[in-house]
């Protein structure tokens, strides 16, 4: 009992602490679903509506979305809605949260097969812990199913690490049933855990053993997760899966933004970054190149979805690089380090460190209680739910570009069963490659000033609406879209054939008088 914790444990134990502070603080500081995750609460209802079977299609915005998404979150998610009814946005809220913190202990099971020691083990599950593409989008709504995908996952690589090292039935076992939860969770971990075994076979599997269980590990998985996508082939055909599979933009400029984030001109990323290409240095000097192979490779294989993924090889090159630096200031036969003063200065910039990778994720943390609906946004919905009709179709004008990272858009077809023209959740099991030119006509609305404007974009897409929703920008608000919402409010106001027929000080609603 009198043991004290040695160093790998007490920085685990920092992370799980300031890790899980900053997955929960959003959903507890909001009180409703962050940004996302509108269209996961239908299909989580229709699930339930459906006696927990399958159904073909989504009642989400009307669209009839095949029914095709990974199910596993929306089981959990159901279940536990059936267990506590009533509790069904809480569910959405607090959920990917606590999942979200299952990842920290999850990394450091990966890290550690990874790493060249348990110390860099644990200073990457630290980094992992507050770096903010571990959480930002699990402790969404969505997070509902990424949360559940990344932890299988990890998982999954863990066991794969060590299947491949040495040959142990149960392990292969463990690969297989972590590699069919992640694949039934979500699509892009269901790719990446394809990708992330194929590299660890490339590095260390390459042998008869090694085959063979890799032929077993994609077998099992295939077997297991076949009731799932076996009833969507018989549905939908293959075409569906192909359509969500065209959402990751492979393009130059799309590159070049991945590029910058990793400048030192992504300021808030200093400090990871410099210990990341420190590590980069170490692991060509030791010639251990999965890391680098890996983060590449998915970068180039799934820019949209990688970022997340990538972050794990990097952690540890990270951490590599903070040993590293370690090593230049305390050399094998230095004495200084044992002077009080500069053990002192170390700590603090150890100290420093640590605090800076916290404020940036609490600065994350802040952005995301704003990332969400509020009092006046729900109040618009319920006056849409008593005064009109359910099958009228509305056009959403908010000022955001995107409409995946706009929660008024993703949300308002699951509170009020209206269709909504603008949003674009899922479509991307539908459109195929008409995907990006109908996110490009959408951008569109979102910058029109005035109804001309409005009329022209609905005519030449042949999209009509029964009723417009303008928001209204606080009046701090600077900017093109800013502008544009306001421009437009004056403009429907002045219209002969928009009746305005809801006001608040958050959103101005107008039928459209045909």
């Amino acid at each position: 009992m009198h043991r004290k914790p040695d160093f790998p444990t007490l920085l685990l134990l920092s992370a799980l602490l300031f890790g899980i502070i900053v997955r929960f603080y959003p959903a507890m500081a909001n009180g409703f679903p962050l940004n996302d995750g509108g269209m996961f609460f239908v299909m989580t209802q229709d699930l339930k509506a459906n006696g927990f079977a399958l159904p073909d299609f989504t009642t989400y915005n009307n669209l009839d979305i095949p029914f095709a998404y990974p199910p596993f979150g929306f089981y959990i998610a159901a279940l536990l809605s059936a267990l506590a009814p009533g509790s069904d946005l809480s569910i959405f809220l607090y959920l990917p949260a606590f999942i979200a913190s299952l990842t920290i202990p999850a990394f450091y099971l990966f890290a550690n097969e990874i790493s060249p020691t348990r110390v860099v083990a644990a200073i990457a599950t630290l980094i992992y812990a507050l770096e903010p593409r571990s959480f930002l989008w699990l402790v969404m709504g969505g997070g509902i199913t990424r949360s559940f995908g990344v932890v299988f996952l990890l998982l999954m690589l863990w066991q794969a690490l060590q299947l491949f090292k040495e040959y142990r039935f149960h392990k292969l076992i463990l690969t297989i049933l972590f590699g069919a939860a992640a694949v039934v969770s979500h699509p892009q971990t269901a790719f990446h855990a394809a990708l992330g075994g194929s590299l660890i076979f490339l590095f260390q599997g390459r042998n008869k053993r090694g085959i063979l269980s890799a032929f077993l590990v994609a077998l099992g998985v295939g077997i297991l997760t076949s009731p799932w996508w076996l009833i969507v082939l018989q549905r939908h055909g293959l075409d569906t899966f192909l359509s969500a599979g065209q959402t990751s933009q492979r393009s130059l400029e799309f590159y070049l933004i991945v590029l910058k984030l990793h400048l030192p001109s992504n300021i808030p990323a200093i400090p990871f970054l410099i210990l990341f290409y420190i590590g980069i240095l170490v692991s060509f000097r030791e010639r251990n190149f999965i890391y680098i192979v890996w983060i590449l490779s998915a970068y180039l294989s799934d820019p949209r979805g990688a970022d997340g993924i990538a972050l794990f090889p990097k952690a540890v090159l990270a951490a590599m690089g903070a040993v590293q630096v370690w090593a230049w200031i305390n050399p094998g036969k230095d004495e200084s380090i044992k002077r009080p003063a500069v053990r002192r200065g170390l700590l603090l910039i150890g100290i420093s460190v640590l605090v800076w990778f916290v404020i940036v994720a609490v600065i994350i943390d802040f952005r995301l209680v704003n990332t969400s609906l509020k009092a006046g946004d729900l109040a618009m919905i319920e006056w849409v739910n008593e005064n009109s009709d359910a099958g009228k179709t509305f056009a959403l004008a908010t000022g955001r570009e995107f409409s995946m990272t706009d929660p008024l858009q993703e949300w308002f077809p699951a509170l009020t069963g209206r269709t909504s023209l603008t949003t674009l959740q899922g479509m991307e099991w539908t459109l195929a490659g008409d995907f990006f030119p109908w996110y490009e006509q959408l951008t569109e609305f979102q910058k029109c000033p005035n109804v001309a404007c409005l009329n022209e974009w609905s005519f030449r897409n042949g999209r009509a609406y029964d009723y417009l929703i303008v928001l209204i920008p606080p009046d701090v608000a600077e900017g093109e879209m800013a502008e544009s919402l306001r421009s437009l409010g004056f403009s429907a106001r002045a219209s002969a054939v928009h009746a305005l027929v809801y006001e608040s000080a958050n959103a101005l609603i107008f039928e459209y008088k045909k």
